[in-house]
């Protein structure tokens, strides 16, 4: 038989082969689906050039897609990042519901490509370019993948709301503008958003979909279940896409969504409350003490849903109360204070901290402040000095004076107290300045317009004060004395230092707990 036409016989063969195959290959898959042999849904909405990559290369492209991702892999490590976005846009087009590839993507993009740019506008346009990634994208292909989920609650708590980077404060203040336009008042209006009657309504409808991707129905079972919660900060939105998370994921352990939650709730207490500067216009944030409630709450929630885990999330929660309990006292709750302490004494199974049964609430707050001495070298005590100290003339510039009045009282008792620390070490009383020596260095520089003051806000803090516009040859001592001492700085007869010899006693205990 002539060789040519053996190719052609060989070639119809295989054609009429493929469109037999074709009439079979729906009842073929949908066999496939019930005997549990596909593992992979098939693409639903895709873009053409995506559906074409993922059925034309068919098998091969594991093959392609492990060769690129090692490769990515390596550029990764010689910090080669745009080369490495390239190859991780490749993946996910082979290779869409590979979710690694899209967890490194949005990785990659706000963790370390936003960090080659100078300008924090250039970084925000990264960071939430990662995020947009992730969630517009890689969840629409991977919709019940629990650890997508977490890695974008991740994104909102971390990269926007913690202090991870020197840009994290025009990150925040970026993120209040974008979510200000849907969220004016902090708080989502729902019937306004489900049913919009006018155009700026109809606008923030549009918003919450476009720019946030939020669903109306999720939004409101966060509000109803965390809330109420201010929308305009990072870990509210965090708390969001893990609840959306739970609802949608369908393999996993629930723990990790958990986390982000209590996390993101206790950021909420931490600093969630909004406060716009009226002097310069700065987004600022103080602790939003009334959510405490609701903290503990979700720390009891998580215990009973889980209970096999539960000693380890009482162990955040004891941290938790802890520090809300050190705040409601600073800010002169301290009916709430004690209330809380008696719970932390008498509901908690004590895991970490068992030397709290036998402290009284005034010994226990100072013991806060100071293990924190205790453990510090004296440059590092005189930071915490110094940081109260900012705080008190701050608060005195904007008039909050019983804020001021709190933050002046612990600054002096950790001065007092790293003293009484370190009486008999010469070289470490010697290496602190003394206390008026500290306050003056940090009035000059609130003055002068460092750490959280702006010009605008030393401006006003030398208004209040009485100072002269050439101010800076008349700082002394003096100047201090007339910023009525006696209410700023008269220590509390409440608040009653622990003994040297308690302290130590106390600490030891605490550090053999701990270690436990």
């Amino acid at each position: 038989m002539n060789s040519n036409r053996f190719k052609l016989m060989l070639t119809a063969i295989a054609v009429v082969a493929l469109v037999i195959n074709s009439f079979n290959q729906d009842s073929l898959n949908l066999k496939r689906e019930s005997l549990g042999l596909t593992r992979l849904e098939p693409l639903e909405n895709a873009p053409p050039m995506l559906a074409f990559t993922t059925v034309a290369l068919g098998g091969f492209r594991g093959l392609i897609v492990n060769f690129l991702f090692i490769r990515s892999n390596q550029l990764q490590g010689k910090g080669l990042y745009f080369e490495t976005l390239t190859l991780g846009d490749w993946i996910t087009k082979l290779q869409p519901t590979f979710t690694p590839v899209w967890r490194f993507q949005a990785w990659n993009m706000a963790y370390n490509i936003s960090r080659v740019f100078e300008y924090p506008k250039d970084r925000w346009g990264w960071v939430w370019s990662g995020i947009k990634l992730m969630r517009d994208e890689g969840l629409k292909y991977n919709p019940t993948d629990p650890e997508m989920y977490r890695e974008l609650g991740w994104f909102f708590y971390d990269k926007i709301g913690r202090y991870s980077e020197t840009e994290h404060f025009e990150y925040k203040r970026i993120f209040h503008e974008m979510t200000e336009e849907v969220f004016p008042t902090g708080k989502p209006d729902f019937d306004a958003l489900e049913n919009p009657k006018t155009d700026e309504e109809r606008k923030r409808a549009r918003l919450l979909k476009e720019r946030f991707n939020m669903d109306l129905k999720f939004l409101r079972d966060t509000e109803e279940k965390f809330g109420p919660l201010e929308w305009r900060l990072p870990e509210a939105h965090a708390i969001y896409w893990s609840v959306v998370g739970m609802n949608k994921a369908n393999s996993g352990d629930p723990m990790v969504m958990f986390r982000v939650i209590w996390q993101s709730m206790q950021m909420t207490f931490q600093r969630g409350v909004i406060n716009i500067n009226p002097f310069d216009g700065r987004v600022e944030f103080s602790p939003n003490l009334d959510a405490i409630p609701k903290v503990n709450e979700t720390y009891e929630v998580v215990k009973s849903l889980i209970p096999e885990r539960a000693d380890y999330v009482a162990r955040g929660q004891e941290t938790f109360l802890h520090e809300a309990i050190y705040l409601l006292y600073l800010h002169g709750r301290k009916k709430e204070a004690a209330e809380w302490y008696h719970y932390v004494r008498t509901a908690i199974p004590t895991i970490q901290y068992t030397w709290v049964k036998d402290m009284q609430l005034d010994q226990f707050v100072m013991l806060n402040v100071q293990r924190t001495v205790n453990r510090s070298s004296p440059f590092r005590s005189k930071a915490v000095i110094e940081a109260y100290l900012m705080n008190y003339f701050y608060h005195l510039a904007v008039g909050q004076n019983s804020l001021a009045r709190g933050n002046a009282l612990f600054a002096r008792k950790t001065y007092d107290l790293y003293h009484e620390r370190f009486s008999n070490s010469v070289e470490d009383i010697q290496a602190l300045s003394s206390f008026e020596q500290i306050r003056i260095a940090v009035l000059i520089n609130c003055l002068s317009g460092q750490g959280r003051f702006s010009a605008v806000m030393g401006e006003r803090l030398r208004v209040r004060l009485g100072l002269p516009d050439d101010w800076r040859d008349k700082v002394s001592k003096g100047v201090l004395n007339n910023i009525d001492e006696k209410k700023a700085f008269n220590v509390d007869a409440e608040l009653k230092p622990v003994s040297p010899d308690a302290g130590t006693a106390v600490e030891k205990a605490a550090t053999a707990s701990e270690e436990k």
